[in-house]
């Protein structure tokens, strides 16, 4: 049988064990938090870009759309 002494450094260790492992396990967490966030924000920057995109070509149109009606109606108006 251990002494006393010898079962409360054993313990001591155990603790002190355990406490690093969860450290580790704390700073994993945290790293794996920062990973998943720079990826979400790579995500929805490209997702932004694409929208930026697609409202440049609505615009694109509505605008063409709007000078062929505005042409069309100056080449009435003239004739």
């Amino acid at each position: 049988t251990a002494s006393l002494g010898t079962l409360c450094q054993r313990l001591i260790l155990l603790l002190y064990v355990f406490r690093s492992l969860d450290e580790e396990r704390k700073i994993e967490y945290k790293a794996a938090i920062k990973i998943q966030s720079w990826f979400r924000g790579c995500r929805v920057r490209a997702y932004l870009r694409y929208l930026n995109q697609m409202v440049i070509i609505i615009q694109r149109w509505w605008r063409g759309y709007l000078g062929r009606k505005h042409f069309r109606r100056m080449v009435k108006v003239r004739n």
